[in-house]
């Protein structure tokens, strides 16, 4: 690997922009767990910068001017790597870190109301990713407002890069991957994708590495053609890695997955980075993938191996008056092995734990007094694989903050149960096997 690649494969592992970020985060909630997961968000239009700023007399000032020519001509260069015809987006946005707080904060307050920050709450505790005082969304300003690099709104169909150092060369490579989201809308239409399915959550991920892969791919051979040695150097060199003290390792980590195993994926089908070839990418546009497992394994991408449907009872009505549902969606490969690693297995355990997923539902409830239960079924390809998942999440039920067992119920399929208290726990076990 060339010291260019080098750079450029750093840039890979942690360039952020916030659809793949929305998306990341989306765990628990089916619908939701910052704003609704989908891969080009719906922000709200900055109060304080615009794309065309204007001299008293209603002209661009030639700075802008010059600026807006060098994203025009980024465009053409995206283009021409990716081979999709031109998007009709207006001007590119520039702003701040400073605004893009605004932005965040306007975002969260119109699309992500109290309620279901709240069902998120309650949704991330029961599966013991949220300690009691963590709150999801205040945990998420944080972190995209450390992390966002750029975004497009597809329904506004607004560019923007953001940046405090003007058209550096870290911007003009956000923008390389914007630009090739807009691309990806106007030719597929990223909405068709569903990626914020109601109970689709895992899909939904596998989706978004679909998008976020092929846009890291096209900012790659962008960036090996169009910026110099020594702006990658800048670029890899200048990085500062966001501050992430009291970020749950394993948001972080989902935040990263569309990016790193997108573009590995997404890389196998399209060959050389420096001359990519995209027609794979393209059809997969119209049969995406069904879960994170055919991002992980590309076999099974190949062999299109369709997660096993698998269901449980009501179990809110098991329970009885007072109880609701909170969520009711697979976990998929990818979140389970970045679960396990959160809980403190170790990576490479946590990777084998979850090789062998044939597919999985999980059903969260939540009930008076706050109580709360679980029941989490999965199915394995091999009994020899449920029972490495069993062993692996058995131990760390002792480092779990409340009454939690595993079990096997058949030779491939294990059943793990969480819940407020070890009454509730027996209650929720026994309606699950019912």
């Amino acid at each position: 690997m060339s010291a260019s690649q080098r750079f450029v494969a750093l840039l890979v592992a942690v360039l952020v922009v916030v659809g793949g970020a929305v998306v990341g985060l989306s765990f628990a909630d089916g619908d939701r767990t910052a704003t609704r997961p989908s891969a080009t968000p719906q922000p709200v239009a900055s109060a304080s910068s615009s794309a065309e700023p204007v001299a008293s007399d209603g002209e661009p000032d030639p700075d802008e001017e010059e600026a807006l020519a060098i994203l025009r001509e980024i465009e053409e260069q995206v283009i021409a790597i990716r081979g999709l015809p031109a998007a009709d987006v207006g001007a590119p946005d520039l702003i701040t870190r400073a605004e893009l707080a605004e932005e965040l904060e306007a975002l969260f307050e119109e699309d992500y109301p109290p309620e279901e920050q709240a069902a998120d709450n309650i949704a991330l505790r029961a599966l013991g990713l949220l300690e009691p005082g963590q709150d999801v969304a205040e945990l998420q300003l944080q972190l995209l407002g450390d992390q966002v690099l750029g975004f497009y709104d597809d329904v506004d169909k607004r560019m923007v890069v953001v940046t405090d150092a003007g058209l550096d060369a870290q911007a003009r490579l956000t923008y390389a991957h914007e630009y090739t989201h807009a691309l990806q809308d106007a030719a597929f239409g990223l909405d068709t994708l569903e990626t914020d399915a109601q109970g689709q959550d895992d899909r939904g991920f596998a989706r978004t590495a679909l998008i976020e892969g092929d846009a890291t791919v096209t900012m790659v051979a962008w960036a090996l053609a169009h910026l110099s040695p020594e702006e990658l150097l800048e670029i890899g060199t200048g990085i500062e890695l966001p501050d992430t003290s009291g970020i749950p390792a394993w948001m972080v980590n989902q935040i990263q997955f569309p990016y790193n195993e997108g573009a590995l994926w997404a890389g196998m089908m399209s060959g050389d980075p420096f001359a990519p070839d995209f027609s794979e990418i393209d059809a997969a546009y119209a049969d995406p993938p069904d879960s994170t497992e055919q991002i992980i394994d590309f076999d099974k991408w190949l062999s299109r191996e369709e997660p096993a449907a698998v269901e449980l009872p009501d179990l809110a009505a098991a329970l009885g008056d007072g109880w609701t549902e909170v969520d009711d969606t697979p976990i998929g490969e990818a979140t389970l092995r970045i679960t396990l690693e959160y809980f403190g297995v170790a990576r490479d355990d946590a990777l084998a734990a979850a090789r062998g997923w044939g597919g999985d539902r999980v059903v969260i409830v939540s009930g008076p007094d706050d109580e709360f239960a679980l029941a989490w079924r999965l199915v394995w390809d091999t009994p020899a694989d449920a029972t490495e998942f069993l062993n692996a999440y058995k131990s760390i039920l002792g480092s779990l903050p409340f009454p939690a067992m595993a079990m096997e119920v058949a030779g491939d399929e294990i059943l793990v149960a969480h819940a407020a208290n070890d009454d509730l726990l027996r209650r929720t076990v026994a309606a699950a096997n019912d």
